[in-house]
């Protein structure tokens, strides 16, 4: 963790990096969302869950995170197995389903922070 995560100390002590590994993010979802999993991986938050039933359209390699071979295949997943390439030591856990007002608090249970990139097609992101 040391080596990877050296160039944070102009930001946080050695200390707080070791809160921040163990930090548990839930991100509800994957289109613009995968932008900010990436900062946080990178970061040095590894433990990070991510919900989102979309799959992966062309229009969307304008502003999200996937290549080309992601197209059809789900954000969620996809997201999970790039973050996982950077950081093959990192909790990545992923949902392939949509958050919705019945599932959602089931769902966010036992993480420290929700992160909402969520699209506004009903009210699940308001009950965020």
């Amino acid at each position: 963790m040391k080596e990877r995560y050296s160039r944070n100390r102009l930001y946080v002590s050695e200390k707080e990096q070791s809160v921040v590994k163990e930090y548990k993010i839930f991100l509800g979802g994957a289109g613009i969302g995968s932008i900010v999993a990436e900062c946080a991986l990178r970061f040095g938050f590894e433990h990070i869950t991510i919900v989102d039933g979309d799959k992966l359209e062309l229009s969307n390699l304008n502003r999200q995170n996937y290549t080309e071979n992601d197209i059809g295949r789900y954000k969620a997943e996809c997201l999970a197995e790039r973050l996982l390439s950077i950081n093959p030591n990192a909790q990545i856990d992923f949902h392939t389903e949509f958050l919705t007002p019945a599932n959602i608090e089931d769902i966010l249970n036992e993480h420290d922070v929700a992160i909402n990139a969520l699209d506004f097609k009903d009210e699940a992101p308001f009950r965020f």
